[in-house]
Order: structure tokens, then C-alpha cells, then sequence
């Protein structure tokens, strides 16, 4: 079994990552600050590293140029996890990594990558690349913002209301093309953007009839997987 080293010192983005590979048949590593995963590497070889960029300390840049100048780690494939800003790709493009993968991470590019480094094939996710409007309910609060992919398990959402992980959506209303579906949902995880929006994904708890099947068949029709 392939072996990879997640770098984060979120724990929101190890935990939905580390989730993601283990369904993938890897096994995983987690750091949680640039110096222990040197120190973990050094004691305990692995396949791969994604390291996000911003780290306390020193960075996954530096992390990265470290690995690369010592001649019995440097052939590790390195994944830099960034932002798509001018000062985190330049600073990204200086240390030598395999590759980049912009937040918020897309799992499906995310497994697409880590494929064509291990060679090993990727896991297919259905889930579709989907930009629209939606509207939801949290408790007294009313929101909106855009959706950036859907699956019949969940959406993907930016919008500029702070919400919490497992708060409770209720009412959420999207289109696709002229059919309307209406659900209700969990936050199960959430990342910051710069400009004060956030990303959530949405996990559905239940959906309208005729819902499902209608996100099958875009998803079938679309999926990036």
C-alpha cells in the first residue's frame, strides 16, 4: 500500500483529506507543522508528501527546498497546496515541487494528481463541476452564495456567512437548468478564502422527490471524475 504525508496544521483539512486517500487505498501520515514532517519522514519513508504552503514556521515551500537538497529524501514527489494568488505562486514556483493543487482542493484533481505521480489509477468521484446560485436556512439566518460542485451526497459552497461545522441547513434551494431542488443539509467541513468569503461542503440529509435521480443524471452527464 502506497504511503503519503499530509502537511496541514488545520485539522478540518487532514481530517477531510486523510478521509478522502483512505477511501483511495492509500495510507496516510498526517504533520502538522513543516518540522514534523521532516522529522517523521526522516524516521519513516513514504510515496508521497502534500504539504499546503502556509504553515506555522516554516513553510511548505521551505519544506519542500529542504527535502530536495538532501540526497536521500529529494525523490519523494512533492504536492504544494496554495492558493491561486501572484505571491503564493511565485512563491510556489521556487522550491522545486512536482505540483501544485489550488485551494479550495477539488478531490477529484486532487486524486488525479496523486495517481499520475504513484502510478497508480484514481478513484472515480462523481461529483460535477456545478456553478449556480443557493439560497439556505440556519436556524433564524438566511444566506446565499454560489455552489462550485455537486454530488448526490452534497455541494460544495462559497458564500460570505460564517457558518460552523454540523450546523444544520434547512430550505436549500438550487436550479438545475429549470429544475428546482430543494434540500436539507450539514456543514461538514469549512475553509477560509481570502476576501471574507468561506467554503463549506454541505452534506444533504434529505431531499426533495425527484431530486436525487435529477443530480444523477447531471452528474453522469458532467462529472470531472
Amino acid at each position: 500500500m502506497k504511503k503519503i504525508l499530509l502537511v496541514s496544521n488545520h485539522e478540518a483539512f487532514l481530517d477531510r483529506n486523510k478521509s478522502l486517500l483512505n477511501r483511495a487505498g492509500f495510507l496516510i501520515l498526517t504533520a502538522t507543522s513543516a518540522e514534523e514532517a521532516l522529522q517523521l519522514y526522516r524516521q519513516q519513508p513514504v510515496d508521497l508528501i502534500i504539504s499546503l504552503l502556509d504553515l506555522p514556521q516554516m513553510g511548505g515551500d521551505a519544506l519542500c527546498s529542504l527535502i530536495r537538497q538532501d540526497k536521500d529524501l529529494r525523490q519523494v514527489p512533492f504536492v504544494l497546496v496554495c492558493y491561486e494568488t501572484e505571491a503564493d505562486l511565485e512563491r510556489a514556483s521556487h522550491c522545486r515541487a512536482n505540483a501544485r493543487v489550488i485551494r479550495p482542493v477539488r478531490p477529484e484533481l486532487l486524486l488525479k494528481q496523486i495517481g499520475r505521480f504513484l502510478d497508480i489509477p484514481t478513484r472515480r468521484d462523481y461529483r460535477a463541476i456545478f456553478k449556480a446560485c443557493v439560497n439556505g436556512t440556519r436556524g433564524s439566518l438566511s444566506f446565499s452564495g454560489m455552489t462550485r460542485n455537486i454530488s448526490v451526497s452534497g455541494i460544495l459552497c462559497e458564500t460570505a456567512t460564517i457558518l460552523s461545522q454540523n450546523d444544520l441547513i434547512s430550505n436549500l434551494l438550487l436550479a438545475i437548468d429549470t429544475d428546482q431542488i430543494v434540500a436539507d443539509g450539514k456543514v461538514v467541513w469549512s475553509e477560509s478564502q481570502p476576501g471574507g468569503v468561506y467554503n463549506y461542503g454541505v452534506q444533504f440529509t434529505s431531499l426533495a422527490p425527484g431530486c436525487r435521480e435529477r443530480i444523477e443524471h447531471f452528474v453522469a452527464s458532467n462529472d470531472q471524475g
